[in-house]
């Protein structure tokens, strides 16, 4: 397994923000973490999906669900975007699938999915499924494009602790808006079960889109 910091290179990195119970999101975080709320019991369901096409765990596509939280704020340290911790992770290879548990101790959906991309225009829209099943359906559009690098801090728990990644993202091509032109379709699977589907938006109230990008994992450490 390479040690140091992880290379996950991208075409497209799709995340969109939607509200959700804040009772779905106590309950699926552990106890050291509480949720971020956009007003009272709402919540912050994270959808993200990439299509890597090289890096330390191959080419892969990657559909990730996870819950805004707090960060871990110190002075003199550069100061995140957000943070998440992210509850379901799929994707489409068992390498891509063994990165992230062995590497990054994220919990994964022990099965390949699918993950089709279809852009036009100033649209994408994602599909992810497995086996046949469907799991969701995701929109967004873009605003502007620019260059940028951003910084993430992604929580994990296992029984082995808690950990901590600052993870970077470096694209050639970013947009984020708050025009809520997207849209979110959840359906029964083991990847949504811990969610209430009919209480969260089926649009999100900001949607992130970068193009031609690389993920940098930092090492864990403790948290």
């Amino acid at each position: 397994m390479p040690s140091g910091d992880g290379h996950y290179h991208f075409h497209n990195g799709v995340n969109c923000l939607f509200e959700m119970p804040t009772s779905d999101a106590r309950r699926i975080l552990p106890s050291h973490l509480q949720p971020l709320e956009v007003q009272h019991e709402r919540s912050i369901l994270s959808v993200t999906a990439f299509d890597f096409y090289k890096g330390d765990g191959g080419a892969y596509d990657e559909a990730v669900l996870a819950i805004l939280v707090p960060p871990r704020v110190r002075p003199g340290e550069r100061l995140p975007k957000a943070a998440l911790y992210p509850f379901v992770v799929g994707t489409s290879t068992e390498v891509g699938r063994q990165e992230g548990i062995d590497r990054w101790r994220l919990p994964h959906l022990m099965q390949d999915i699918e993950v089709t991309f279809k852009e036009e225009g100033e649209r994408i829209d994602i599909s992810v499924a497995a086996g046949g099943d469907p799991i969701l359906d995701l929109s967004a559009t873009s605003y502007q494009f620019g260059s940028s690098d951003l910084l993430f801090h992604t929580f994990m728990s296992d029984d082995e602790g808690n950990f901590v990644s600052h993870v970077t993202m470096e694209g050639e091509g970013y947009s984020e808006h708050e025009f809520e032109n997207g849209s979110l379709t959840l359906y029964e699977h083991e990847m949504t079960k811990g969610l209430t589907l009919d209480e969260v938006n089926d649009y999100p109230f900001r949607e992130q889109w970068m193009k031609t990008g690389v993920e940098k994992f930092s090492p864990l450490k403790g948290a």
